[in-house]
């Protein structure tokens, strides 16, 4: 991992940041729709790989639904993690993997992903969350799921 941090002070929110995407990791692998969906603001803006193209918020019943098409545990690891922080808002990057079986085939998929947290209260929460795939511009837009870093 590779840290960009402004000043010394902020090393404690780096703390909390990392703090929050290990509960992310965990809430994942456990299909804890409620732990992932406390990591994020209510309002979050949310650019997923699926439809629609954008929505605000994440809704548990539907995390609830897609997390039990996972058998066993969902992985979500990342690399290249890098993350700004200011006073108020952190940005963070990562090229992650999401991998597990899924109904009874194995998945794994390398997205391009970036978040925007804000601190509020004193605690850090996703506001903005985008996860993307490239595709060939090759006439076909299909997308580049076979790309690995």
């Amino acid at each position: 991992m590779s840290l960009s941090v402004s000043k010394n002070i902020f090393q404690s929110d780096r703390v909390k940041i990392d703090a929050l995407f290990e509960q992310l990791h965990r809430a994942y692998a456990t299909h804890n729709a409620d732990g992932i969906v406390s990591a994020y603001t209510r309002d979050a803006v949310i650019y997923d790989l699926a439809p629609p193209l954008f929505h605000r918020g994440l809704d548990t019943k539907t995390l609830e639904q897609w997390l039990a098409t996972w058998d066993g545990p969902l992985g979500m690891d990342m690399q290249d993690f890098d993350i700004t922080i200011d006073e108020n808002l952190a940005v963070a990057t990562a090229l992650s993997k999401m991998h597990g079986t899924q109904r009874g085939e194995h998945q794994e998929i390398w997205l391009r992903t970036t978040w925007a947290l804000r601190k509020i209260h004193g605690q850090w929460l996703i506001s903005h969350d985008h996860a993307s795939v490239p595709f060939y511009m090759d006439g076909s837009y299909r997308a580049a799921t076979d790309l690995t870093p």
